[in-house]
C-alpha cells in the first residue's frame, strides 16, 4: 500500500512539472507540442494508475486532463475506453476503442483489449477479427495470451479446426502460458476426447495451480455431475 502511495504521488509530481515545462516550452530545444504530449504521458500513467487501484474518479480526472493536453494520445484513449469499460458505459468504451485503434492502428494492446471487450458482448466473429489482426504483430510481446484468445474465439464460433491451430501456436509460443491447456481441455471435451481433455486441465493445474473452473471440468469428465463453471473470457492485455 505504502509503495503504490509512493508510485502515485512521483505520477503526480511528474505531471504536475510536465504542465509547468508547457508554460516555459519556448526555452532550450522544448516545443509546445512535445512537452503536452510528455504532460498527456504522465496524466495517462497517473490514471491508468488510478486505475488499477479501483479509484474511478481521480482515473477519469487525469485521464481528462491527458485527452484535454493531447487529444489524439492513444494511450490516454485506450485508458478512457478501459475506464468506460470498467463503469459499464459499453458505447462510450467501444467508442473510445475506436478512436484507440483509428489513432494508432498498429496498437496491439489497445486491440486485444477491444477484442475482450468485444467478446464479453458475445460479438465472437468481431472479436475473433481484431485477434487475426492483432496475431500478424511479431514482436508483441503477450503472443501466447493473443493466440489462446483467438483459440477461444474460434470455439466460441464452432470453429473447432482453427481452434485448434490457433491453441497449438499458443503453446508453442509459451509453453508455459497455463491458460491454453484449459481451453486445449474444453476443445478436446467438444471432440469427445475425455482423455486427452483431462490430460490437458492436468497439465493447466501442474502450471497454474487448482482452481475452481479447471476442478469443476475435470469432475465433469470423469463422471462426477456437478455444475460446471462458465469458461473464462480472453484475458485482457496489461494496461502497460
Amino acid at each position: 500500500m505504502i509503495r503504490h502511495r509512493r508510485l502515485l504521488t512521483r505520477l503526480m509530481i511528474t505531471a504536475v512539472s510536465a504542465v509547468l515545462l508547457i508554460g516555459c516550452a519556448h526555452q532550450g530545444a522544448l516545443t509546445q507540442e512535445s512537452t503536452s504530449e510528455a504532460a498527456a504521458g504522465a496524466y495517462t500513467d497517473l490514471g491508468l494508475a488510478y486505475l488499477k487501484r479501483g479509484d474511478v474518479s481521480r482515473a477519469r480526472q487525469a485521464l481528462t486532463h491527458a485527452i484535454a493536453l493531447s487529444p489524439t494520445d492513444a494511450n490516454a484513449l485506450q485508458g478512457m475506453a478501459l475506464l468506460s469499460q470498467r463503469q459499464g458505459d459499453s458505447a462510450l468504451a467501444e467508442q473510445y476503442y475506436r478512436q484507440t485503434l483509428a489513432e494508432a492502428p498498429s496498437m496491439t494492446q489497445a486491440r486485444n483489449n477491444y477484442a475482450t471487450f468485444l467478446f464479453r458482448q458475445q460479438r465472437y466473429s468481431e472479436a475473433c477479427d481484431q485477434l487475426e489482426r492483432a496475431s500478424a504483430d511479431t514482436e508483441y510481446a503477450r503472443r501466447a495470451q493473443l493466440y489462446a484468445n483467438l483459440g477461444q474465439c474460434r470455439l466460441a464460433t464452432g470453429q473447432l479446426d482453427q481452434a485448434a491451430t490457433s491453441l497449438d501456436r499458443a503453446r508453442t509460443l509459451d509453453p508455459r502460458y497455463a491458460r491454453t491447456y484449459l481451453l486445449e481441455a474444453r476443445l478436446a471435451q467438444r471432440l469427445d476426447n475425455r482423455a486427452a481433455a483431462q490430460q490437458a486441465v492436468r497439465q493447466y493445474q501442474r502450471l497454474a495451480g487448482v482452481d475452481q473452473e479447471s476442478q469443476s471440468l475435470l469432475d465433469e469428465l470423469q463422471g462426477k455431475r456437478l455444475q460446471t463453471v462458465s469458461p473464462q473470457t480472453p484475458v485482457p492485455a496489461p494496461h502497460k
